[in-house]
């Protein structure tokens, strides 16, 4: 079961950045399914339910996520990592 989605700290960003060796940056629509597995119609219920980051409008036909948003997704499904909780 997922939980509810909630944003990470700044903190909590670079954390996931580094462990990534990422920068921060927009991803589309085929990454972010890469990195979620999710489809995209799993992905839209999931943020009307709030339980996924909220996409960003970048014009009238595109959006995309922030990477550190996707990770904290991701990280947050994992009860056992320990790195990020203590950041919290």
């Amino acid at each position: 079961m997922l939980t509810q989605y909630t944003e990470p700290t700044a903190e909590q960003r670079q954390i996931l950045l580094k462990i990534a060796g990422e920068s921060e940056r927009l991803v589309k629509d085929p990454e972010r399914k890469l990195c979620t597995t999710l489809s995209r119609s799993q992905t839209y219920q999931l943020e009307k339910k709030g339980e996924h980051p909220a996409r960003k409008k970048l014009g009238s036909q595109s959006v995309a996520w922030l990477l550190s948003d996707l990770l904290f997704f991701i990280y947050q499904q994992d009860n056992s990592n320990t790195q990020l909780k203590k950041s919290k």
